[in-house]
């Protein structure tokens, strides 16, 4: 039988980890269910999102940015959700909690609800003709997040940064199992932004004699310099500091970003989510962390040694963890020039530097074809989205100038790595 190594990639446990599982063949592989489920005492719509383990996926290779090829939405492109998925969560007062899917593998409950301390919770889910339950979960106990700050700081490899810290209190019940997440909100400027854009009409790359192509370079329409970009974090943050169940954290990192990071170029914002959890759970964390984190098990974890809550009736593998538990939220915002004043900001994740290249090219079409050393025309990288325009070429740059100089799209439009409508929670400098 084929037997494949391969790094699954959760996009579950609202994190992106690598974890090396040896599966038995490929057939196995698709039958995999990723669950990430998780209940808090939060009132709102929860959210449940299911998935398949069907093919190997490189973020590292996919997520670096290359100025030739299409921005790609590499979560939605590349894993495969399960549809069409009954999904309820049952109390142990007998009330169920119905989820409808919203989009493809996002399943949200009808309902507001909030998870109450002393109640047990369990999942079913029923999926592809097999039913997945969980252990009956509850809240082991609570504790506030009391202080969010940011201070300069080294990292353990010597590096200097800032280090985002907390305090808490512990309100009641066990709080020794802590685990952290955050979504961190950074702003975006881009470097090369001008008033106009490129408006590539009419193009026909196979037209005969010539290429046939209408290109202006109209007045921008949309905000598209300064965006928004938010993330969630992509580690497994756990407290394992040995404290006891009626401790409290005082001065505990949760975040680590290099001064050199540009996220925190303009202004930052970062928004800290503390769960309270079970042992359980807290076990599940710590073997995916121990997983990600230890390349000598790479060959050696074995189905079953990265253990859930959850079962299938027919014996089906299933990798998730259905977690209740408390939680604490606290948002934080800090400038540069707060943590290093003075000093030169980082720089922009990439070049920027002006280029230029002939406005069209010879028919795609033609019976013959020569070689061309030039860069690609203005038109195709237009075509392509790929670049913006910043300028007339003045200064006759490039190897086969150009009428126009340009920069790679991210330069001089910002909509690539962000949003440019404003976050309804952002606050500026001077308004907090």
């Amino acid at each position: 039988m084929k037997r494949s190594i391969l790094f699954l990639v959760f996009p579950i446990l609202s994190c992106v980890e690598e974890v090396d599982v040896l599966i038995a063949s490929d057939a196995e592989m698709q039958e995999v269910l990723i669950v990430e489920a998780m209940l808090t005492d939060e009132l709102k719509f929860h959210e449940i999102t299911l998935s398949r383990l069907d093919t190997i996926m490189d973020l590292g290779v996919d997520s670096i940015f290359n100025p030739f090829v299409p921005v790609r939405d590499i979560e939605r492109d590349l894993v495969p959700y399960e549809e069409n998925a009954v999904v309820t969560i049952e109390d142990s007062n007998g009330t169920t909690y119905d989820f409808v899917e919203a989009e493809a593998g996002r399943y949200l409950s009808a309902n507001q609800f909030a998870a109450q301390p002393g109640t047990g919770y369990r999942l079913h889910i029923s999926a592809n003709g097999d039913a997945f339950t969980s252990y009956e979960m509850r809240i082991e106990g609570s504790a506030t997040l009391e202080n969010v700050y940011a201070e300069r700081t080294v990292s353990g490899t010597g590096e200097e940064g800032v280090g985002i810290f907390i305090d808490n209190q512990r309100v009641d019940g066990d709080t020794r199992n802590i685990r952290f997440t955050y979504d961190e909100t950074y702003k975006i400027i881009a470097p090369r932004w001008v008033e106009r854009e490129y408006l590539l009409t009419e193009y026909d790359p196979c037209a005969l004699p010539e290429v046939i192509y209408n290109l202006e370079r109209n007045p921008r329409e949309e905000e598209a310099r300064v965006c928004f970009r938010t993330e969630a974090s992509n580690t497994v943050i756990l407290n394992d500091t040995g404290l006891g169940a009626n401790d409290n954290l005082e001065r505990f990192m949760v975040r680590f970003i290099s001064k050199e990071n540009y996220i925190i170029a303009n202004r930052y914002s970062i928004e800290i989510q503390q769960l309270t959890t079970s042992p359980e759970a807290f076990g599940f964390y710590e073997q995916l962390r121990n997983f990600s984190q230890n390349e000598s098990v790479f060959s050696q974890v074995q189905p079953g040694l990265l253990e859930g809550n959850i079962t299938s009736g027919n014996g089906s593998t299933v990798i998730g963890f259905f977690e209740v538990t408390s939680q604490s939220k606290q948002r934080f915002f800090f400038n540069f020039e707060d943590i290093f004043p003075g000093e030169p900001l980082p720089d922009y994740p990439i070049d920027c530097s002006l280029r230029s290249s002939p406005e069209s090219h010879v028919s795609f079409c033609l019976p013959t074809t020569v070689g061309n050393v030039c860069p690609q025309s203005v038109i195709e990288q237009v075509d392509l989205d790929l670049i913006t325009y910043v300028g007339r070429n003045d200064n006759v740059i490039g190897v086969c100038p150009g009428p126009d100089v340009y920069v790679s799209k991210p330069c001089g439009d910002c909509r690539v790595w962000g949003s440019n409508v404003v976050p309804e929670f952002w606050i500026e400098e001077g308004n907090e």
